[in-house]
């Protein structure tokens, strides 16, 4: 009854481990899951080390060649079985023991979570720095109270997900507020929850080009929710 997301692009030094973190959680629970592994334009050897699980039939592998991990979710969740979705990074900075059970029962409800709420670790100055002008920035020009829209921590309960994942059509990293804008407009709760984050030194954010990207996509989004 959940469908676990995995954006990847260019995980080769962390994604078997990772996933096999997964596998086990999964086993450790009462419900069925699926894991849906895409691989978003990689250069490196992340398919190689995916497709050594293509033989579990709980894991779904996925190529997503327009890069971005905006088309990579929207892939997976429209190839997703169940009405239930957690979406990770790969590099688990947000673990998957973040999930609370009891938003399984729950239906029509956007889940993300918070860094400032919860616990942010080793995470450099210059990029928290520019994580508060982005969330200022968002919380103005689109009127909302969220203090970390841009967590790698979703987890999404609906039956019209087919239509929200055909709603996105910001295919870098601002999808997550694509993802909220599309949800509160459909008339789904979305909430704020505290998660433990353990940045990864080898993330694939760039402090340098994806700012102009984001400042691109916030000016676009907001002429789509308008």
């Amino acid at each position: 009854m959940l469908s676990i997301i995995i954006p990847c692009f260019n995980e080769e030094k962390v994604i078997f481990e990772n996933i096999n973190k997964i596998l086990s959680w999964s086993n450790e629970q009462k419900f069925e899951s699926e894991l849906l592994l895409i691989n978003n334009a990689s250069t490196d050897k992340t398919l190689q080390e995916m497709d050594k699980f293509n033989k579990q039939s709980n894991v779904k592998i996925l190529n997503e060649k327009r890069k971005g991990k905006g088309f990579a979710v929207k892939k997976g969740l429209m190839n997703s079985k169940f009405t239930k979705a957690v979406i990770l990074d790969a590099d688990l900075s947000a673990s998957i023991n973040e999930l609370n059970n009891n938003w399984l029962e729950r239906d029509n409800l956007l889940i993300i979570g918070s860094r400032p709420l919860g616990n942010e670790i080793n995470t450099p100055k210059i990029r928290k720095l520019s994580g508060y002008i982005l969330n200022y920035l968002i919380r103005k020009i689109f009127k909302l109270n969220f203090r970390d829209t841009q967590c790698g921590f979703k987890y999404l309960s609906t039956k019209n997900r087919g239509e929200i994942a055909e709603q996105i059509t910001c295919g870098g990293f601002l999808y997550d507020l694509d993802l909220i804008l599309n949800c509160l407009r459909l008339g789904i709760i979305v909430q704020e929850e505290p998660v433990k984050y353990n940045f990864n030194r080898d993330s694939s954010v760039s402090l340098l080009k994806d700012p102009l990207i984001m400042l691109k996509d916030i000016y676009i989004l907001n002429k789509k929710y308008k």
